[in-house]
């Protein structure tokens, strides 16, 4: 599978359909016409035979953990293999080489809230034991509902993170739709 990371701005009529039609058959939704954020999102394709089959984006985005560390992430969503081609490992290659990608161009952390934890976990990633809050104007609150799981990108925030309990925080800023 041949990868190729793309800014949404920079995506090609054909590419862009090939993702809508990817999301769609996921999560009955496409990345554009949810939020205004996604417009500025880089995606990541799985090429195989001239066809996306793979494929997951990501946003920047601001955690704040432990109430003072700022950590530049890559909140990452919209992970997805055409129907066809699950069970081949497609999404384990590009997660990996996603991981990779975002440890290159200086991101700390990849975050993500899984709709299934286990397929995460076996790629490395850890679930958030702590609280999670969302910060509005001057506002902050807690988003108890939510489940985040996280990869660090970088051997501090790996040491950071390996010392996190339950009782420690993330925060971020708000956005717009799904706040997580």
């Amino acid at each position: 599978m041949q990868f190729k990371i793309i800014a949404a701005r920079d995506l090609e009529p054909q590419q862009r359909q090939q993702i809508a039609k990817l999301c769609f058959a996921a999560f009955d939704e496409d990345p554009w016409s949810q939020y205004a954020f996604m417009q500025t999102a880089t995606h990541l394709v799985g090429i195989l035979d001239e066809k996306i089959v793979s494929h997951a984006l990501w946003t920047d985005r601001v955690f704040t953990i432990h109430g003072n560390h700022q950590v530049k992430t890559a909140y990452v969503e919209y992970v997805t293999t055409d129907e066809m081609m699950r069970g081949k490992g497609l999404a384990s290659q590009l997660l990996r080489y996603l991981v990779d990608a975002l440890t290159r161009l200086g991101y700390e952390l990849a975050a993500l809230q899984p709709e299934n934890d286990a397929f995460y976990k076996k790629l490395g990633w850890t679930s958030w034991l702590g609280d999670l809050y969302i910060q509005q104007d001057r506002s902050t609150y807690l988003t108890d509902e939510n489940e985040i799981m996280l990869y660090p990108l970088s051997i501090q925030l790996k040491e950071l993170l390996s010392r996190s309990t339950a009782d420690d925080t993330i925060c971020a800023d708000w956005r717009e739709g799904e706040l997580w």
